[in-house]
């Protein structure tokens, strides 16, 4: 995923400087950008526009909520940008950069195949991805009672259009993939849209130990990053037989969900007291190179599915066995699986981060392949970092970092108590559990976060910058409107 990100940024002739917002409408500072932003808040009474508003949570929360299919339908009519205006750029050579690696990349992974057959040119693909997003806004501002100034917004519209297409900002990935496009107009799937989550495993009452895993899978299938802690490893969670002599047969569905239901079903029968063995039909799955209409790319095939539940399977049947407990190297060993199974299916990118404590030999051993060689065909799946503690002795875990750069730290008390580093210990993140791959943005379990990324150097001036600025603020809050298809993402947020 480190090196996605890099050709990622390559797109544009000069390195650039991320913002990434937490879904709850937290901002933080990526290479020091947060010292040239100005702090305001603005409130809906002095902007006139409560999408431009920093308070705009607040008010979503105090309007009825809006499914998750809902956005895009909500208009009275799909947001269009003018087709003078678009003349005007269909002919107009995109400014990548770095000798046309950055074209190589974007018609790689980013241009989606249009209705006429044909793969997206640039301007396609910035304006599915602008139209995509007022149509977003459209939508809820019309269902929220909030009324559309179309003149208005088609000037925003268009200068958002001229920012992207000329490198000045650029929505994320995902954003380039998933914005305008069936999944979420017509589909609502707006989680695609972020691009990053973070679940802790430490389960509650009323909720199946399975949650996490389900969450991380269907997450990562929507090409969204997802960091994870061990903390299930300390509930004494026993992994129990299933009764083999009355087994259930799962007809496994050919859809995303279909898959993470299939894995749940068999995470639950080693866990729910009582459960048949599960067995599974995989004959509904399309064949491997069908093409995806919704998401788009192509069909893996169910083989990668049935490895991983095999995989799965074989794990924890061997701890039941030993009538053992759940532990850390078996929550590890099954997310890492779960991400090389997206990894091999058709365009989707996984990432992940696993968070466990400083002191546990087992788990800063778990990228030791002399020790644990069995973990080196899935162990690389995730970046693994340590909940260090402040005053700690790091000597031991320097060493292993000085011979294959792992485990990183993560200080989750500094994390908890400032939400900026500028040193102001405000403890605006105190429920924070967690963060995402990149490990950029803290995070609560179950929350999402979503990013732009800016190219200062592409400016004549500050103002132009500051411009530059609004319209992907404009985007990155856009993305927080569309709820996800996760309840406890949604209570979260």
């Amino acid at each position: 995923r480190r090196g996605i990100a890099r050709l990622h940024r390559r797109m544009a002739s000069v390195r650039g400087a991320q913002l990434r917002w937490a879904r709850s409408g937290r901002l933080s500072s990526h290479r020091g950008l947060s010292s040239v932003i100005p702090r305001r808040i603005l409130s809906i009474e002095q902007t006139g526009d409560p999408l431009v508003a920093t308070g705009v949570d607040r008010v979503v929360e105090s309007l009825p909520g809006i499914g998750p299919k809902a956005l895009a339908r909500q208009a009275s009519t799909p947001f269009r940008l003018s087709p003078k205006f678009m003349k005007e750029y269909s002919s107009k050579k995109a400014p990548f950069g770095f000798n046309g690696l950055g074209e190589l990349v974007y018609h790689r992974t980013y241009s989606r195949v249009r209705e006429d057959g044909e793969n997206e040119d640039w301007h396609d693909t910035v304006q599915r991805v602008v139209e995509g997003t007022f149509n977003m806004q459209k939508g809820w501002l019309q269902s929220s009672g909030l009324g559309w100034d179309e003149s208005k917004k088609q000037i925003e519209a268009e200068e958002m259009f001229d920012r992207i297409f000329n490198f000045k900002f650029l929505p994320p990935g995902r954003g380039l993939w998933a914005m305008g496009s069936q999944l979420t107009e017509d589909r609502g799937v707006y989680a695609a849209l972020n691009n990053c989550a973070f679940v802790s495993t430490k389960t509650r009452p009323s909720k199946k130990v399975s949650e996490p895993f389900c969450f991380l899978m269907d997450a990562s299938m929507l090409g969204v990053g997802v960091g994870f802690d061990t903390e299930a490893s300390k509930q004494n969670i026993h992994v129990l037989l299933p009764d083999e002599k009355n087994k259930e047969i799962f007809v496994v569905p050919d859809s995303r969900e279909g898959w993470v239901q299939a894995l749940g079903l068999l995470l639950d029968s080693f866990f729910i007291p009582g459960s048949k063995a599960m067995d599974f039909d995989f004959s509904k799955i399309r064949p491997r190179g069908t093409p995806i209409k919704g998401f788009g790319g192509v069909a893996s095939g169910s083989g990668v599915l049935e490895d991983l539940l095999n995989d799965v399977r074989n794990i924890l049947q061997t701890v039941a066995k030993e009538n053992s407990i759940l532990s850390m190297t078996n929550i590890v060993d099954i997310m890492n699986m779960i991400g090389c199974c997206v990894i091999a299916g058709n365009v989707r990118r996984t990432a992940e981060i696993a968070f466990g404590p400083p002191t546990s030999s087992e788990y800063l051993n778990l990228k030791n392949y002399e020790e644990n060689p069995e973990r080196a065909a899935y162990g690389w799946a995730s970046n693994n970092s340590v909940y260090a503690e402040l005053g700690m002795d790091y000597k031991d875990i320097c060493e292993r970092i000085r011979d294959n750069g792992e485990p990183g730290f993560a200080w989750l008390d500094n994390m908890k108590k400032f939400s900026r580093m500028n040193g102001v210990e405000d403890n605006k993140d105190a429920r924070a559990l967690g963060g995402n791959p990149c490990l950029e943005q803290t995070l609560e379990s179950y929350e999402l976060c979503c990013l732009v990324e800016t190219f200062p150097h592409n400016h004549e001036s500050i103002e132009d910058f500051e411009k530059t600025l609004e319209s992907a603020f404009l985007y990155a809050k856009t993305v927080t409107l569309g709820k996800t298809h996760w309840d406890t993402t949604n209570k979260v947020m």
